[in-house]
């Protein structure tokens, strides 16, 4: 699943960059995709058809069920998920979640403003 994830990324930089060439894209023109090093951090995306969430595990296509330590409940039904790993094989799940913005009226409306003052010694 993350394979075709990555494959569909490919074909919108390439649509992208064609339809830049041909002025069919408004803008600039976009460059060639290029392959990026591999670095520390690597990352998977999974979509809806390739996860589950149930009980406070989460499933992952061809991974199978993890139970990961949550940090907060999740607002909504997730839409997709990313597994990250850092530097220090740690691995972190991101999910993308539609939540309702909240407005909170400012008591005190007072501005501040950084003057960027530079002691010289």
């Amino acid at each position: 699943m993350p394979l075709q994830q990555s494959l569909r990324y490919l074909d919108v930089s390439y649509k992208n960059f064609f339809n830049s060439r041909n002025g069919k894209r408004k803008g600039g023109k976009v460059g060639a995709p290029r392959f990026k090093k591999k670095t520390n951090s690597q990352s998977a995306e999974f979509t809806k058809a390739a996860f589950s969430v149930k009980d406070n595990t989460v499933y992952l296509a061809k991974i199978g069920t993890i139970k990961p330590i949550w940090s907060r409940k999740l607002p909504s039904e997730p839409s997709s998920v990313t597994v990250i790993k850092d530097c220090a094989n740690r691995y972190f799940l991101s999910f993308v979640v539609e939540a309702q913005p909240s407005f909170t009226v400012a008591k005190n409306q007072s501005i501040g403003i950084d003057l960027s003052l530079i002691l010289l010694l």
